[in-house]
């Protein structure tokens, strides 16, 4: 063979060289992406089977809160604002930036681990006295932030099958009665009021996944004047973080949980519901809101707020 043709070949199994490693990176590219979907999808499946089995009592059935159960007490899950959205995304919407998404996680496997302070959210983890592993809390975590509902729906249907309940019985499953349960006194991980409506009003359609802005609740703003606030909140948007999960989304009331703060029913004097909010109620889960923090001042403008907005 000359050496014409020795170069020849020699340039000829360079490029078939080149074309099967390129083949190689670009078929494992998406053999990783095939396996990373593997593993989420079989990660949401375990977490769905730990909400059915420990969280949808509270929190409904599909997650929806009060909103799908009205029996039901605890907070929306089932919410875009958890979501963490990928590059290929159905939605069409601009992936979930990093920092974000692990803002997202941080905050859902604190409030699982650890509960939270003032509420009836206990504390999950192993290390604090509950019954999930790390491994379990962050399964719950995937299934939340990737939107498996249907999942969740799907064993709910399966576990009442089994169990031969029906749909009185289903709803029974949902809490609403607050005597078994007892407020969280502390935690790991609390979240300061601003961080936790930013939290749960956060739209992951607004762009590149950052917070929206939050829309100001009713009675927030007079039209031109500076709203009042609790905590550095709008005094609405801190009765929805934190007194909803008991006396209601719209403030209705939540039997055996909350009474109504509507300004219809509360026809009490101020120094009543100021007493009661800022030393709470003894065997009842009303806890004591000056204990927990509030000034005197942040507790009147609540006490204004409930007995003159309406929901």
């Amino acid at each position: 063979m000359n050496t014409g043709k020795q170069v020849n070949a020699m340039i000829g199994l360079l490029f078939l060289t080149l074309l099967i490693v390129g083949a190689y990176f670009v078929n494992e590219s998406t053999r990783q992406e095939e396996a990373l979907e593997e593993v989420t999808e079989r990660n949401a499946e375990r977490g769905a089977r730990l909400y059915v089995q420990n969280c949808r009592g509270c929190h409904g059935h599909e997650g929806l809160g009060p909103e799908g159960d009205p029996a039901g007490f605890a907070p929306k899950l089932n919410s875009s604002a958890f979501l963490i959205l990928n590059e290929h995304n159905e939605f069409g919407a601009k992936a979930t930036s990093a920092g974000v998404a692990e803002g997202i996680r941080t905050f859902l496997v604190d409030t699982i681990a650890c509960g939270r302070t003032n509420t009836l959210m206990p504390k999950w983890s192993l290390a604090f006295g509950g019954s999930l592993s790390d491994r379990q809390i962050t399964n719950l975590v995937i299934m939340i932030t990737n939107g498996r509902w249907d999942l969740v729906e799907r064993e709910a249907e399966h576990v009442d099958e089994e169990a031969g309940l029906d749909e009185q019985g289903r709803r029974e499953i949902i809490f609403s009665d607050s005597s078994a349960l007892s407020l969280t006194q502390s935690n790991c991980g609390q979240f300061s009021i601003p961080d936790l409506v930013n939290f749960r009003s956060r739209d992951p359609f607004a762009g590149a996944g950052a917070a929206a802005t939050p829309t100001p609740a009713a009675g927030t703003a007079d039209g031109g004047g500076e709203a009042p606030t609790v905590q550095g909140v709008p005094v609405a948007d801190f009765v929805n973080a934190r007194c909803a999960s008991c006396h209601g989304a719209n403030r209705e009331g939540i039997t055996g949980l909350g009474l109504p703060l509507l300004p219809s029913v509360l026809d009490q004097p101020d120094d009543f519901y100021f007493e009661a909010i800022a030393n709470g109620r003894p065997g009842t889960a009303m806890p004591s809101w000056l204990a927990a923090g509030l000034t005197e001042d942040q507790i009147r403008t609540l006490v204004e707020f409930i007995k003159t907005v309406e929901p």
